[in-house]
């Protein structure tokens, strides 16, 4: 990831940061748009749940980039350990079921983050379906049900991100 990292003033920007912060000027302008003109709300709804979906995605693979980080050093101090460790003792037994069972759970906790944007794709993929029959592409506005479904799925990850930061710091 550092590799994509640019410098300006002296600071190192990262362009997915920049993107989200893009991102929520965006949906801050289609808000005001919104109402100066009460007849373009679903289309301002519909930008900002776009955006919305866009920045929680680059949240996680922020979130991934550091997950990354961390494994490594966590790797390594492991190694470490384990190669101190004597094999016919018990508390070695002991803390070797320990560290496999969290890592475990750690890896099946972080596959979950991805489910409720699956759920997203499947929406976002109707909306091009129907978008493809259609001669203006925002023709396809997200109905309750839709809005419903992105918007519990992002409560969901946030959920889950609140929820992985307790399980890695134990």
């Amino acid at each position: 990831m550092d590799d994509i990292k640019t410098v300006d003033d002296g600071q190192l920007l990262d362009p997915l940061l920049q993107k989200q912060k893009s991102d929520v000027a965006k949906m801050r302008t289609a808000l005001l748009s919104c109402s100066a003109d009460p007849n373009n709300a679903s289309v301002a709804l519909q930008n900002i749940t776009v955006l919305r979906i866009y920045h929680q995605v680059a949240r996680i693979i922020r979130y991934l980039d550091m997950m990354d980080k961390l494994e490594l050093k966590l790797y390594s101090s492991i190694e470490a350990r384990m190669d101190r460790m004597r094999d016919e003792d018990m508390t070695t037994l002991m803390t070797l079921l320990n560290l496999q069972t969290q890592l475990q759970k750690n890896m099946i906790d972080s596959q979950k983050l991805l489910e409720p944007y699956m759920q997203v794709a499947d929406v976002v993929q109707n909306m091009q379906l129907k978008d493809a029959g259609s001669d203006n592409p925002m023709s396809a506005i997200l109905d309750k049900d839709s809005r419903d479904n992105v918007r519990l799925a992002a409560q969901n990850i946030l959920a889950e991100l609140g929820g992985m930061n307790g399980n890695i710091a134990s």
